[in-house]
């Protein structure tokens, strides 16, 4: 039965891509990625669960979070539209792929020189046009368990955009969620499909200014955020 319904939400994706997202204004295509980012988790039978910190930011900021597995994606989608930053191979997956990229993903190819220059241009855009967005300052995938260290290039797009880091937590009730090393995407899937009663718990922690602070400085202080709420 489950393996109906993900073939239908991928349906049903596909179907708001070819309707839609021809012609609906880039904030409507982010909400429609939301909306169907719930139904996903809901087909793969991830419960999730968002938790609101009362200094979270409600307006426009640089979401910055830990990175477990591509679920993330859907589990960030499903708690409020965001732009991404995500690496180019994210591209060519089924639908999720798809998806994200109609959403307005930014994504970076590594093997560029010049990548990094590059997405920070389209992160300021962004930021500038009030659409928040979100990097996984890891740069990889970790098992959950802890929060590896944050690469800070990325962050200064805050800093010129004039706007606040949103640090999040990512919290999964189950180590099977973690797509890390060499595992397939596929078999990643599986995992997740054969772990009963699996959550994401979406931890938005209290908002971090960046007036005034270095990027670095930044990194640090999300990174601690992050680490403090793993306990």
């Amino acid at each position: 039965m489950r393996g109906v319904l993900i073939i239908l939400a991928v349906l049903a994706g596909l179907l708001a891509q070819l309707a839609f997202f021809g012609w609906v204004k880039p904030a409507s295509a982010r909400r429609i990625v939301t909306l169907w980012s719930r139904g996903m988790l809901a087909c793969l039978g991830v419960g999730l669960h968002i938790e609101h910190a009362p200094q979270a930011h409600t307006h426009p900021s640089l979401v910055v979070s830990n990175h477990v597995s591509w679920l993330d994606i859907l589990a960030l989608q499903a708690a409020a539209p965001v732009v991404f930053v995500a690496k180019s191979e994210i591209r060519s997956w089924p639908v999720l792929g798809w998806m994200v990229s109609l959403a307005g993903t930014c994504f970076i190819d590594r093997s560029r020189r010049t990548a990094l220059r590059t997405v920070h241009t389209a992160l300021t855009a962004h930021l500038q046009a009030a659409q928040s967005v979100c990097i996984f300052p890891e740069g990889t995938t970790s098992d959950g368990q802890q929060v590896l260290p944050f690469h800070a290039g990325l962050l200064q797009a805050a800093i010129d955009a004039g706007v606040p880091v949103q640090p999040i937590r990512l919290r999964y009730s189950h180590p099977t969620a973690a797509y890390i090393g060499d595992m397939t995407l596929w078999n990643s899937l599986l995992n997740v499909l054969l772990t009963p009663r699996l959550l994401v718990n979406v931890q938005v922690l209290a908002c971090v200014p960046s007036a005034g602070e270095s990027r670095q400085r930044l990194a640090h202080v999300a990174h601690e955020a992050i680490s403090n709420r793993s306990a």
